[in-house]
């Protein structure tokens, strides 16, 4: 009685392939292939990409590597994708965070340019380093490279620019609420942020004295930063102005005539000349015809010479 012939079983075509090798094997195109027929084809599409393999290659492919599939057909197709994970902004945030320099410890704050999420291998734990970190604090701006770890061998997907600006936390004062362009502002219009991260591009205020009677060069809302660019001192005394001096101190009040030496807004210091004494005194107006001076100040000499020194060096003259 003769032998019988093992029947080897046909290969089965895929119509989908999901891998996670960064290389397409004989055996993501077809099923059940004979022990040892198993190849690499060539390189994976980029993670969470797709390529699609026609009919006619898979004929090419089948007669190179001796592969015999049922239905053959040059109107066939697989679709081979490469299972990835997004890395999104939250991601590219933290790493920025871990590579900054000290910022005291305080909460920062990071905000990202142009961003791309990008898809990485699923299981790498590593998937792109941060390099040359350029970061300007006074500004806020920042940029810094981004290397994949698995290279595509494309160099305009394997590494690029992340750009954005960073903020750490610093102590301003911020507005309590929000006031519209012109209004006179004082310290009740404004709160201390022990931990402010916005973004700020002028000089910041800490003491609520400094911007107590200015006025708003536009609307502001609530929680923003104080800043120099947003307030101008408003002048209630003007160079020259006859006003009423008022020494106050426990117990006494007396009041002399006097005129301005130079402009003066509400809470800011001003140089008044007493015309009684002739002597020169410093005080704070509290309406525009009125300064008061506080216990203890002293006053100088008026003579010629330094009344023409102090109206040329005026910021009003």
């Amino acid at each position: 009685m003769m032998g019988s012939v093992p029947m080897t079983e046909a290969a089965t075509l895929k119509t989908t392939s999901i891998i996670t090798a960064n290389t397409v094997r004989l055996s993501d195109l077809f099923t059940d292939l004979e022990p040892g027929q198993d190849r690499v084809l060539g390189p994976a599409p980029a993670p969470g990409s797709s390529i699609q393999v026609g009919g006619g290659q898979l004929l090419a492919i089948a007669d190179q590597y001796g592969v015999d599939w049922l239905d053959q057909s040059a109107s066939a197709q697989v679709t081979i994708t490469r299972a990835g994970r997004m890395l999104d902004k939250d991601y590219f945030i933290n790493l920025v965070r871990q590579n900054l320099p000290d910022t005291g410890g305080g909460p920062v704050s990071v905000d990202l340019i142009d961003f791309h999420p990008i898809a990485v291998p699923p299981d790498d734990p590593k998937p792109v380093t941060l390099s040359d970190l350029n970061w300007d604090p006074r500004s806020g701006r920042f940029t810094a490279t981004i290397y994949r770890t698995q290279t595509t061998g494309d160099s305009t997907q394997d590494s690029y620019l992340l750009a954005g600006t960073v903020h750490a936390a610093r102590r301003v004062l911020v507005f309590a609420h929000a006031l519209q362009a012109g209004s006179v502002v004082s310290m009740a219009d404004v709160t201390m942020d022990d931990a402010y991260t916005g973004r700020a591009q002028d000089r910041t205020y800490t003491d609520e004295a400094d911007i107590d009677g200015m006025t708003l060069t536009h609307s502001v809302m609530a929680g923003d930063a104080v800043q120099e660019r947003d307030l101008h001192r408003t002048v209630v005394v003007h160079k020259g102005d006859p006003v009423l001096i008022v020494f106050t101190a426990p117990g006494l009040h007396l009041t002399a005539s006097g005129r301005a030496i130079e402009d003066g807004g509400m809470g800011q210091y001003v140089r008044v000349l007493n015309l009684a004494s002739n002597m020169i005194v410093t005080g704070r107006p509290n309406n525009a015809s009125e300064v008061i001076v506080e216990a203890g100040s002293s006053g100088m000499p008026s003579d010629s010479a330094t009344l023409r020194r102090l109206s040329t060096s005026s910021r009003g003259g």
